[in-house]
């Protein structure tokens, strides 16, 4: 999520990936095991949330982050997807307000006291049984993204240019620098390197990666070449892309016939979940899904509906065909807390339990004021706007999906 504003056969060498050593001990680690996430010979579903802000208030207010986890707990939520980035202040949020908690300050230089604060977030989502999915960088301006990379290397550009950060080999430096310490970092609550950490469940490359107008084999290459140096250097956990789950050309695998607009299927924005997901250093499919930005308006109406549905199954059955998961990495609908809402919600969750759904994350589930009113589509639960129906709601499919009978 973050100003959200497709494919043919290809057969196109794709770049040598790293296998993991099969020798390697994955105790208490989630893995994949064909179309199924396991956790210690068991499979392994779930439903979660989004919380990207959780590491930046641990420094503004960490009574916020408690408080979160307090409604996660309540939920019966084990998996969290958040940033594990802050790059910069010349683009995004950190622009106007030197407050907030940057992490990389400079290339290659990295504050320690907001590194620590990201320790302290997972650490306490470990403590109350939570497994993370942590993007290493945005592709939109917010919280730094691949803008601030391009600043530092003197694009002309440099907001959302992916061409630019993918080709330019200070950037690139910069980017696996980063990756390189973060995953060698020792947790100092915990004293677990981030590689070793049962608790992140994943990694994924960058949030919403797009890079529009482009070919959609260059984005595939160079998820492909970070695969392989991500699995090389942390073999233990699951790498994702991040992506929206965007298409190219309107491929015929698409249920093309129930989707009213299919704008989201030929994008032209320069990716290929058909693509991507067949990369083999990615562990599993992940898409995103706004209907509203993807062309369905902000009705909740058979038509959204329907396409909503279509859209679930069909990137299920594009990762199932490539031997992998599918996960609904982000969803939202614009509202606050409404019918529209709940309606939308409730036929989602119900395509989720009809297919067997591995994984799901709501954008968001937010406690108390904290940013419930940032994005329409947030669940706000117990203060705010107490939207007691839906987070019912949202915990029953939990119960359901999690605690199969």
């Amino acid at each position: 999520m973050f100003n959200t504003p497709l494919v043919g056969e290809d057969t196109e060498q794709i770049p040598t990936v790293v296998h993991v050593d099969d020798n390697i001990d994955r105790t208490d680690f989630v893995q994949t095991q064909g179309t199924n996430f396991v956790l210690n010979g068991e499979r392994f579903q779930f439903v979660g949330t989004n919380a990207y802000y959780l590491p930046n208030f641990q420094k503004l207010n960490e009574n916020v982050v408690r408080r979160a986890f307090d409604v996660f707990e309540e939920a019966g939520i084990t998996v969290v997807r958040m940033w594990a980035f802050y790059d910069g202040y010349d683009c995004g949020y950190s622009r106007n307000d030197p407050n907030e908690s940057v992490i990389q300050t400079a290339p290659g230089v990295y504050d320690e006291q907001a590194l620590r604060y990201l320790d302290q977030v997972i650490a306490e989502g470990k403590r109350r049984g939570i497994r993370f999915i942590l993007p290493f960088v945005n592709y939109w301006d917010e919280l730094g993204g691949i803008c601030q990379y391009n600043t530092w290397a003197g694009a002309d550009s440099p907001s959302r240019n992916m061409q630019f950060f993918i080709e330019n080999e200070e950037t690139q430096k910069w980017f696996r620098d980063y990756i390189e310490m973060l995953l060698n970092r020792v947790n100092t609550v915990t004293g677990v390197a981030y590689k070793d950490e049962p608790a992140i469940m994943s990694w994924q490359i960058i949030n919403e990666g797009r890079n529009s107008g482009q070919d959609p084999s260059i984005l595939r290459d160079w998820y492909a070449e970070m695969a392989a140096f991500i699995n090389e250097l942390a073999p233990k956990q699951l790498l994702g892309t991040g992506e929206e789950g965007l298409d190219e050309g309107t491929p015929s695998v698409y249920s093309r016939n129930l989707y009213s607009n299919t704008y989201a299927l030929r994008a032209n924005e320069g990716t290929s979940f058909v693509m991507n997901t067949s990369i083999p250093g990615i562990d599993y499919g992940s898409a995103h899904w706004y209907a509203n930005d993807f062309g369905f308006g902000h009705d909740a109406n058979e038509a959204s509906i329907v396409a909503q549905s279509a859209w679930l199954k069909d990137h299920q059955r594009i990762a199932a065909d490539a031997g992998k998961p599918f996960i609904l990495g982000e969803y939202g609908f614009p509202g606050w807390g409404d019918e529209r809402v709940i309606r939308m919600y409730g036929a989602l969750w119900a395509t989720a339990e009809e297919i067997d759904l591995d994984g799901s994350l709501l954008w968001q589930l937010t406690a108390d004021y904290v940013k419930c009113y940032e994005y329409g589509g947030n669940i706000c639960w117990p203060g705010a706007r107490a939207d007691r129906e839906l987070f019912e709601m949202f915990r029953n499919h939990l119960d359901v999906m999690q605690n199969p009978e």
